[in-house]
């Protein structure tokens, strides 16, 4: 489509002048020409016969070159197709091609049926990857949502929310895509519901205890998991029991309480380690609910057994006793621990074995060993042994956290791994959960009630006992961690009665509580049927049952887990404020000092000369550091230094307004610190747009020749030549991925983008046999579709910050942003060239010899021909325009260093995720300041003349090099802006 396109346009020609090397190149008007060295692309003459009808078609030329340069023609060609395909495939779904099959071969109505129904069956069946996939993407929006504007809603109360909505809607839109989904998942056995669910949520858990403390509060935590977990499973039966309208059975009533017994720490817990928790409390809270998740599953297993004996079919339940059920409890408990303890063994065993640390290959093996040992020993201890899953689950990741943290080759890799893992089991089982909740509450009332007179199976009565039920959960609560208290506060680690009340107050439901009770409805659902009243009703209790279940954990999930922080700060279990603050404020004063050596490494280098340090103290955390810091921290850069390699820095632009000369010198500009005055162009920036259009000018007619990067005709015969440039190129693309980490260019965006595509075209001509140009290849990358679509995307998610800054009327300059662009790219380009020409002599060529090969001087000049190229952009450019985006290209380097010091101490455990947000969200809006910064000049800014005066006051020593006043006193104007909105 790519060369049809180019035929039928006539805006390609091959160029036969040489019989070697046949070159495309673009046939433009005269004045459109390229003039021979920029980018390497030659002149092409135009005949005189053709004239005529370049005239005539110039409008329809330029646009199929822009189409060309750009590859929005292979884009639309292919979107087109795409369309009529799918138009063609709904045409044919809609005028029933079943039904033409079936004439084509003369099937009977009674076969075309059956197979009808087939088709249903199987589309159903398709259907049903829809639901999860939709439920983790709504979860991506949700969490973007919640972490910008909505810090205090948990993000699984607000899945579950939309959940429910699905749900209800199911009865509504039954023809749609996603609701059909979401029935399908909502039938989906209860034993695979757990074998999907739990064994993900509860490794992980398990793996991230404190060992120690986790042995050391042993007895406490089975205090609280077994005693106390069957007393709360016995008062809340008893509210079921003697409050309900329901009339259950004492047994499904000890089935609800079992599963209600199951807390679930994930929010707390996130709460906890925000706000720095004590490591007491946060071991309580998360060891209790590891071990109080598998008792009540233990009394699960032993009531909805009694439960599901009550549905009188055969094999279904089982009719235990006090001694059964003794027997039953050791053995779910007891067998489950030893089968967890085995499996735990036995990968700790394949973690030894896969020990090469240097293989990436082994890392990945070993992560695929943990999660296949996770849900293995699930399925042996529950389905297989008849013991509890969900103890073995825990006990073989204590196991192998106590003996195999070290056996790992990449801990971070299996650690990020499983946070994904919980991520999307919890995303999906509390949107799932939410789904089945909200088709129970919405869902008519016929025969599947005990309570006849109401209209919706879930109806107005329902809501208010679940609303006392919610109170007396919490009072239940209270009473068991209180009852206890006198043996908790006297065992293990000991505890308090303020970390007493906090664990009464903090005790949510959760994953757990809703699998099991999804799992209970599901059963019971398959084992029942519609045509018996009595089966009905068992299923109208168990629906009963979840929408208690589900309303528990959401309001629990919304009321107690957002106010758990208050109360934590009122209870006083946080680090005293005073304290922190002064610890804080101390890692504050020691990231100065770091990015201040930083920046002073970056004033060795020549390309950042001329950065003014007025624009530096205005977006850096550098603007309060004294004359007497910068010299200490210029000493320590000069004694880590070895002294065959040091370089001076060049301090002529930071000295001026640090030196203690005495009063500020200043020059009066006649204009008034007024923002209606300062508003208005003045001469300066008059005169700073007309040079900034030219520059614009010359950026756009400097777009890289396409023929050059694109021709896949030539061969040259230069075997050792191509090695070395692919080697050279490689080492470019390692030199960009060092920029990123050193915080000089982002990781996302079209810069990094342009310098990554730019090398793939590299990389395609070096394999031909074709010199480097990997900087005509950076021009072609520049000028494709993804800038523009970059700078819309800019606007339109930029509503935030407008609105908390109160910029309306912002209009985005796309000239500066234009400059902005290619001087962060050309700065980027040339350091990355110099850095591979450094390693490339020293590690690549020929080991113990000085001399270049002519392999490796031809590579070497082709760098310096395109290292010389993007100077030579970068002159054509107006001089101001560079020296600003040179300062603010320092102000975001210094800002990236920053961030990178508060992850370290985040990293470490120095400081709590919300002081390490709060800083890091700072310096991201700092970033966005400079990323947006059109300042001519900046607050307290002194001109050229001022700075020499100043520097001659300074020590001789520091003061190198005299400023020359480019400008002129006469045309610099001093303007201070100073809020926000002017910025």
């Amino acid at each position: 489509f790519f060369f049809f396109f180019q035929t039928n346009t006539e805006s390609l020609k091959v160029n036969e002048k040489d019989s070697h090397t046949m070159t495309m190149v673009y046939e433009c008007p005269e004045e459109h020409h390229y003039d021979g060295d920029g980018g390497g692309s030659g002149r092409v003459a135009v005949s005189p016969n053709k004239a005529n009808k370049f005239n005539r078609k110039g409008i329809r030329k330029r646009v199929s070159d822009y189409l060309l340069r750009t590859n929005i023609d292979v884009m639309l060609i292919g979107f087109i197709l795409a369309c009529y395909h799918a138009r063609a495939v709904y045409a044919e779904s809609t005028t029933g091609g079943t039904t033409a099959e079936e004439e084509a071969w003369g099937h009977d109505s009674d076969t075309a049926t059956e197979e009808n129904h087939a088709l249903e069956e199987a589309h159903k069946e398709v259907n049903a990857i829809l639901f999860p996939w939709f439920a983790e993407i709504v979860g991506v929006f949700v969490y973007y949502v919640l972490s910008r504007y909505a810090h205090a809603v948990p993000y699984t109360a607000a899945m579950f929310i939309i959940g429910a909505f699905i749900g209800i809607s199911v009865h509504h839109l039954r023809d749609n895509a996603i609701t059909t989904s979401a029935a399908t998942w909502v039938e989906i056995e209860g034993e695979v519901i757990l074998l999907v669910f739990l064994p993900g949520l509860l490794y992980l858990d398990s793996y991230n205890i404190d060992i120690h403390l986790f042995f050391a509060s042993f007895w406490q935590l089975l205090t609280f998991a077994f005693p106390m977990v069957l007393a709360g499973t016995t008062l809340t039966a008893l509210v079921a029991y003697k409050i309900f309208p329901y009339d259950w059975s004492f047994d499904l009533c000890m089935t609800f309480g079992s599963i209600l017994a199951a807390t679930d720490p994930v929010a707390v817990a996130v709460l906890l380690n925000e706000l720095g928790a004590p490591p007491r409390l946060k071991m309580h809270v998360s060891g209790e609910s590891l071990l109080n998740d598998g008792s009540a599953v233990v009394f699960y297993n032993i009531f909805s057994a009694r439960f599901l004996y009550e549905l009188g079919i055969s094999g279904v339940g089982e009719n235990v006793d006090w001694a059964e059920g003794f027997k039953k409890f050791f053995q779910l408990s007891f067998g489950g621990a030893c089968i967890g303890i085995a499996f735990g063994a036995g990968l700790l065993i394949i973690l030894h074995r896969l020990d090469h640390r240097l293989s990436g290959e082994d890392s990945v093996v070993q992560v695929v060993a943990t999660i296949t040992t996770a849900y293995l020993v699930f399925y042996i201890s529950e389905i297989q042994s008849g013991c509890s899953g969900i103890i073995a689950v825990v006990f073989c990741g204590v196991t192998v956290k106590t003996f195999g943290e070290t056996l790992y080759n990449d801990s971070h890799l299996s650690h990020h791994f499983w946070e994904i893992t919980e991520y999307l089991l919890n995303t999906l089982l509390f949107t799932l959960g939410g789904c089945v909740w909200g088709d129970i509450v919405s869902k008519p009332n016929v025969t599947g009630s005990r309570v006849e007179d109401a209209r919706f199976l879930f109806g107005a009565s329902d809501w208010g006992y679940l609303f006392l039920l919610f109170f007396l959960i919490i009072v239940i609560r209270f009473f068991l961690v209180f009852a206890f208290y006198p043996i908790t506060s006297r065992i293990g680690i000991g505890s308090n009665w303020r970390e007493a009340v906090f664990m009464s107050y903090g005790g949510l439901r959760g994953a757990v509580g809703i699998a099991l009770a999804l799992s209970l409805h599901a059963k019971v659902y398959h084992l029942t049927s519609e045509s018996e009243r009595s089966d009905m009703l068992f299923r109208g209790d168990t629906a009963k049952l979840f929408g208690m279940v589900g309303g528990i954990a959401l309001l629990t999930l919304v009321i107690n887990a957002p106010t758990c922080g208050p109360l934590l700060r009122k209870l006083g279990l946080v680090t005293p404020t005073e304290t922190r603050k002064k610890v804080v404020e101390n890692y504050h004063q020691h990231m100065i000092q770091f990015v201040l050596k930083e920046y002073v490494a970056l004033l060795t280098e020549e390309r950042f000369s001329n950065v003014d340090f007025s624009v530096v103290k205005e977006h850096t955390c550098l603007g309060g550091i004294t004359y007497e810091q910068l010299m200490r921290a210029v000493q320590r850069h000069k004694d880590k230094s070895p002294s065959d390699l040091y370089i001076e820095p060049n301090l002529n632009n930071v000295l001026p307004y640090l030196c203690p000369v005495g009063d500020k010198v200043t020059v009066d500009d006649g204009t008034e610190d007024d923002p209606l005055k300062s508003s208005i162009p003045t001469s300066r920036e008059a005169e700073m747009m007309k040079k900034r259009r030219s520059s614009v000018i010359n950026i756009r007619k400097s777009r890289g020749n396409r023929a050059t990067v694109f021709d896949l005709r030539a061969r040259i015969n230069e075997d050792v030549v191509n090695e070395e440039r692919v080697v050279f190129i490689k080492i470019l693309r390692s030199a960009y991925h060092r920029l990123i980490d050193h915080g000089e260019i982002e990781q996302r965006g079209f810069i990094v983008h342009s310098l990554f595509r730019s090398l793939e075209f590299a990389s395609d001509a070096a394999n031909l046999g074709l010199p480097l140009s990997d900087w005509n290849a950076l021009l072609v990358a520049f000028d494709s579709f993804t800038r523009p679509a970059e700078h819309l995307m800019f606007k339109l998610f930029d509503m935030k910050r407008r609105l908390k800054n109160k910029e309306f009327n912002v209009d985005f300059d796309h000239d500066f942003a234009l400059v902005q662009q290619r001087v962060r790219l050309i700065l980027s380009f040339v350091n990355a060239h110099k850095w591979a020409r450094q390693v490339f002599k020293e590690e690549f060529s020929k080991a113990g010899q000085y001399d270049l090969t002519v392999a490796e001087k031809v590579v070497m000049d082709e760098s310096d021909g395109q290292v010389a190229m993007a100077d030579k952009a970068l002159l054509e450019l107006a001089e101001e325009d560079v020296a600003i985006v040179k300062s603010h290209y320092v102000c975001h380097i210094l800002l990236n260093k920053g961030a990178y010091y508060y992850k370290k101490l985040k990293k470490h455990g120095l400081v709590t995720e919300r002081e390490a947000g709060e800083k890091l969200e700072e310096i991201e809006d700092e970033i966005y300041h400079v990323l947006k910064c059109r300042k001519l000049v900046h607050a307290d800014e002194l001109n050229p003349a001022t700075k020499n005066q100043r520097l001659s006051l300074c020590p001789t020593n520091m003061a190198t090099t005299p400023l020359h006043d480019d400008v002129g006193e006469e045309t610099f104007k001093h303007s201070i802006h100073s809020s926000e909105g002017e910025q």
